[in-house]
């Protein structure tokens, strides 16, 4: 108690003995006051433009640490910078910092002590030596009386505290529950991704939960043990800000290694498959923390047979492992003598002009079905669609193993097959007769062609020659060339080409024409801005009205596939279809009769894509539609949050980023 009275002696003595060199009328109140000392011209100005004149002209009382002219061109603050309602907020509340409620004279100042100034943050005194400070400033005369309070001179101008909200690691490391998820993250080399700018939303697993999994991290050594756990620790990361209010009972969520978990809402709180979420909303600077009670384990991977970008949503056709893990970001780094910024592959050495962000995104995975691969890879578009139309991709999406020579967009264009020409059944049929021209029942690797010619049996019954001279590979008539071969799909092969092979019935004799009815669009139908959405979601039309769906060059793969009601995902067997989902689509259909016809985007349909067209007086309605209230909400049918989509059947781990990063 004596040292504390000892100390508050010393610093009232401290401030007595500060000279008082300002003059000051204490009948006049305190912007007068600091009007007339000449040293504190900007104070006065700020105060004006701030608004803040009238206010500290009022009653009070008010105590005022007053920065001098010589503390503000110090401190860099040009009033013409406060130009709109934003910036004046925060010049009034740097202003309201120097400023306390209630007239406090030198007598009332000890070390240590801590006040709320008038912008209700805190300020603190110091008595160092012979000097007494506010924060970081000096006071450099005490005491200047004023009609409805007191000034004390200052030579800085105090910055109110920023409040400084954290990242996700470094939050979750002063949970003091978090210890092992912040070195599992550090182990799996996730610190730099969790720490970006995200936004994450990561549900966190207590120490607790990782005892319980039975998970010690010096199981998980060398690259290996790090890739394991870095697919462990992205089944618990989404993309986004995902607050608990933003959750539905039965919503799937992908995560960062585009797996799925299961979201249930129940009574007694959020639950994430089997873990319960036991704190929820934790904001970080970078997304938003939710606690859970288990550790969450992702699916067993399968094994991988394709290069995979998981932002861009195609492959990489000819990829091995090893060329696919071998993308990294180049950021002006030297080599050979030379800056290079850009994604280079330590296989192939070269340097792609892709943005960081694609070039982390590439994942050795488990192929998918010949339709979709042929979807994915960028080329084959028009063949997609051609698939589409005839029916087809229901049979080369199946467990039948099959070896397709796929024609590129440029072959369907230099053979002038225009997709919207087949419209009735029997040039539909014609269609599948091409295409089927193209595809042998099996699996036919380059390797199991011997050299002349080769014939086999196509699936449309014609028989097709295949001739392998000095390693070229040709199909046909027409000498297609095989351009990339050996493109793995889960049920077969596909062997690039670069023309259309025409079946021998139905080759077309030299300036033979056929005339070619046009279609008319009654309702155009295309993909939202977020590109999670149709639009019009809803829209009636009448009976005998053609809807064309058309999109062109989109960022990710759309289709339309019949579904039995709103927000089903049951689909119509037979139904209309227009084929795989592809980045460029113009397909049509006529409805003859009354009736209301629900479709789905098949990539999307877990983030709810669904689109609805009454016909007529929209027949019978089917007994699984949602209220018509979901129609109602908006034209566009949103995703889940614009999360990052990918093909749902591409379950895979992004273990080459993390690699990538640890090598730079």
């Amino acid at each position: 108690m004596q040292r504390k009275l000892a100390t508050a002696l010393i610093a009232l003595l401290l401030l007595a003995a500060i000279p008082v060199t300002v003059t000051a009328d204490e009948t006049k109140d305190i912007p007068t006051n600091a009007a007339e000392t000449g040293q504190h011209d900007s104070l006065v100005a700020a105060l004006a433009h701030a608004g803040l004149v009238e206010t500290l002209a009022g009653d009070g009382p008010f105590t005022v640490f007053a920065p001098t002219d010589a503390a503000f061109a110090e401190a860099g603050i040009d009033l013409a910078e406060f130009n709109d309602d934003e910036s004046n907020a925060t010049l009034v509340d740097i202003l309201t910092y120097h400023v306390l409620v209630g007239a406090v004279e030198s007598s009332g100042v000890s070390d240590g002590l801590t006040v709320e100034m008038f912008n209700g943050q805190n300020a603190t005194f110091t008595v160092s030596n012979s000097t007494v400070f506010i924060n970081d400033a000096i006071v450099t005369t005490a005491d200047v009386k004023s009609s409805n309070g007191v000034i004390h001179v200052i030579d800085k101008v105090l910055m109110p505290p920023q409040d400084v909200i954290e990242d996700i690691p470094t939050i979750a490391s002063s949970t003091g529950v978090h210890n092992v998820l912040v070195d599992a993250i550090i182990q799996a080399g996730l610190l730099y991704t969790l720490s970006g700018d995200g936004p994450y939303t990561v549900f966190a697993p207590t120490d607790e939960a990782f005892t319980d999994a039975g998970i010690n991290l010096s199981d998980f050594e060398g690259e290996e043990g790090a890739a394991a756990l870095a697919n462990v620790l992205a089944y618990h990361v989404t993309m986004g800000s995902v607050l608990s209010t933003d959750l539905s009972d039965g919503q799937f969520v992908t995560m960062l290694n585009q797996e799925q978990v299961r979201i249930g809402v129940t009574p007694g709180g959020v639950i994430v498959n089997d873990a319960a979420v036991t704190a929820a909303d934790v904001v970080a600077s970078n997304g938003v923390i939710h606690v859970i009670d288990k550790v969450l384990m992702p699916p067993e991977p399968a094994e991988g047979e394709i290069c995979y970008n998981m932002e861009t949503h195609t492959i990489v056709p000819g990829a091995d492992q090893a060329t696919c893990e071998g993308y990294m970001y180049l950021n002006n780094t030297e080599m050979n003598g030379q800056n290079y910024t850009g994604c280079y592959n330590t296989v192939t050495h070269q340097i792609d002009d892709v943005s960081e962000k694609v070039c982390g995104a590439y994942m050795w995975t488990a192929a998918v079905p010949i339709a979709m691969t042929a979807a994915a890879t960028t080329i084959h578009n028009s063949l997609v669609g051609a698939l589409g139309i005839a029916g087809l991709v229901d049979t080369l999406s199946g467990t039948d193993n099959y070896t397709v020579f796929a024609p590129t967009d440029e072959a369907f264009a230099a053979a002038g097959i225009d997709l919207t020409a087949f419209t009735t059944d029997e040039e539909i049929a014609a269609l599948s007769d091409i295409l089927l021209y193209h595809v042998v029942p099996g699996t036919i690797g380059s390797g199991d062609l011997a050299d002349g010619a080769n014939t086999v049996t196509a699936a449309n019954g014609d028989e097709l020659t295949i001739t392998v001279a000095e390693g070229v590979v040709t199909l046909g008539t027409e000498a297609a060339t095989v351009t990339l071969a050996d493109v793995p799909a889960s049920n077969g092969v596909i062997h690039v080409i670069d023309k259309v092979i025409m079946p021998p019935a139905d080759v077309v004799e030299e300036n033979e024409t056929e005339e070619v009815p046009e279609v008319v669009c009654d309702l155009v139908i295309g993909i939202t801005s977020d590109g999670y959405g149709f639009t019009p979601a809803s829209e009636k039309i009448a009976v005998g009205d053609t809807v064309c769906w058309q999109w062109t060059e989109e960022s990710m793969a759309h289709n339309v596939k019949e579904v039995d009601g709103m927000k089903s995902t049951t689909y119509v067997e037979n139904g209309v279809y227009s084929g795989a989902a592809a980045n460029t689509v113009d397909f049509h259909h006529t409805f003859t009769e009354d009736t209301t016809f629900y479709y789905a985007c098949e990539p999307h349909i877990s983030m709810e894509m669904f689109g609805k067209i009454v016909v007529g007086d929209g027949g019978v309605e089917p007994t699984l539609v949602d209220d018509e209230k979901e129609d109602k909400k908006d034209n566009n049918t949103p995703g889940f949050l614009g999360l990052t989509a990918i093909i749902a059947t591409l379950g895979a781990v992004l273990f080459a980023r993390m690699r990538q990063e640890d090598e730079l």
